[in-house]
């Protein structure tokens, strides 16, 4: 293997020039932390070897429970010289102390006050941070388990050990899925001995997800038994940034586990495996008010993609995206549309089965209701009647659509937001996403086909009679 931090570590110590020399060590040591793990924050700082003041800060921004962990750069790998800097290492900033070179095949002594440390010190040598993997193109579990090492790795680790340590947990992963007792036992037991215990257990929830999504009982998880049944939002984040996993039984088995809300606080963008869970969710979880947003990237952009952004669901579509959440306050400041024709909404519900239960329309500066006691509108003839006298100039500002479950959206044309009516009323997300973009856009059949499958079908309106209303006796 080709030790590329090393190289560019020693093309680094061998420049003439103090400061160039500096900033090329460092430079080498922080881009190999941000491939690592692009959820990372590298800060260095004006220091270089120094005993107290670290040489860079490494922060997670999007994962709040994660400590920040200072980095110290040693030009020398003499183990007296490292065994007294771990001892004046404080413990309570996570540090991490990489020798610029290899470690002597004799370490005895640090290996000993390594043992004796206050977690989580972490003592490298360079071709043990080459041995961690960072991201590439497509996920995989040498690369999750290498980025777990940054964010909780502690004792020693050169590099021999550092390959047999992501190859174990790696090995372990994927023997949790498949409910293999002795190669996830020895996972575990690894992560025991090299992360801290914040990261040994989220690792260990990310396994047991593995291994419960894989169809083995959780009784039999050869792990914490405390953990059972916990995913947080960092082990959902190592879940669903690993390998792909197209197997709808275990991300049926998985969102069990999970709720909306973790999923929301994880770093995740739109890997892969969001997508496999998402086909799960939308049928299990529940959301109040759903946006249609514009999309500034052209109408090509790509296929559909469920996404998180600042905290919030989305469903990206060339041109446009459709973003949920809890309540109007969390979602973005809205964009003012014109406003559809009543033809052309009775079409959008006629087309989609979406019985209509009432419509607010305006014509110039007067405004005109019109709804009934629940039952759909939307084929009343009376409609006919109103549009032709307002001149077919009348704009639609809402319109209640009542949905499979029997809960009533409130749909906003003018803002594009649908919402449900009820304080605390929640609507599935296939449902609040598919009825919002069926009735707040005028889909083509291309479009209309991409909804149906990634939501599916427009599921069918309560069973109620339609009967067409008349003015007699008024």
């Amino acid at each position: 293997m080709v030790n590329v931090v090393e190289q560019l570590i020693a093309q680094a110590m061998d420049q003439p020039n103090d400061r160039i020399m500096v900033d090329g060590v460092k430079s080498a040591v922080a881009n190999h932390f941000r491939r690592l793990d692009p959820h990372a924050t590298v800060t260095l700082t004006e220091f270089f070897n120094h005993t107290h003041v670290p040489d860079m800060v490494v922060q997670w921004p999007t994962q709040p429970r994660t400590p920040r962990r200072f980095i110290y750069l040693r030009t020398t790998a003499n183990e007296h010289e490292l065994q007294d800097d771990l001892e004046r290492l404080p413990a309570t900033e996570s540090p991490v102390l990489l020798t610029l070179g290899r470690f002597p095949a004799q370490r005895a002594s640090v290996e000993s006050s390594l043992r004796r440390a206050i977690d989580p010190k972490l003592l490298l040598d360079t071709p043990a941070l080459d041995a961690l993997q960072p991201q590439v193109e497509r996920p995989n579990l040498p690369q999750l388990v290498s980025r777990s090492v940054l964010e909780g790795g502690r004792g020693k680790l050169d590099g021999p050990e550092t390959e047999r340590f992501v190859a174990t947990v790696a090995r372990g992963a994927e023997a949790a899925r498949t409910g293999d007792t002795e190669p996830t036992r020895e996972a575990i037991d690894a992560l025991t001995g090299q992360m801290t215990v914040d990261v040994s257990d989220r690792m260990a929830a990310f396994l047991a997800a593995l291994w419960q999504g894989g169809g083995a009982s959780l009784a039999s998880f050869p792990g914490p038994q405390r953990l059972l049944g916990q995913l947080d939002e960092t082990a959902l984040t190592y879940l669903l940034e690993s390998e792909a996993i197209p197997d709808t039984r275990f991300w049926n088995r998985v969102v069990r586990m999970l709720s909306l809300p973790t999923l929301l606080r994880t770093a995740v963008s739109d890997s892969e495996n969001l997508q496999h869970l998402m086909r799960q969710a939308i049928q299990s979880w529940t959301s109040r008010v759903c946006m249609i947003m514009p999309e500034s990237a052209p109408s090509d952009a790509g296929p559909w993609r469920w996404g998180i952004r600042a905290g919030r669901l989305i469903l990206q579509a060339p041109g446009f995206q459709v973003m949920a959440a809890q309540s109007r306050r969390q979602l973005p400041t809205a964009e003012e549309h014109d406003l559809p024709l009543l033809n052309e909404i009775r079409a959008r519900a006629a087309r989609f089965n979406i019985p209509l239960t009432s419509l607010s329309m305006v014509v110039t500066d007067r405004h005109v209701g019109y709804g009934g006691p629940g039952d759909d509108i939307s084929r009343d003839v009376q409609l006919d009647g109103i549009s032709s006298a307002l001149g077919q100039a009348e704009g639609v500002i809402e319109a209640d659509a009542k949905v499979a479950s029997g809960v009533t959206l409130q749909c906003a044309f003018g803002t594009r937001t649908a919402s449900a009516r009820g304080a605390r009323t929640q609507v599935r997300l296939d449902t609040l996403f598919g009825t919002t973009v069926r009735m707040l856009l005028p889909l083509s059949d291309d479009e209309a086909e991409q909804i149906a499958d990634l939501l599916g079908a427009q599921g069918p309106p309560p069973d109620q009679p339609w009967t067409q209303p008349t003015f007699d006796g008024v």
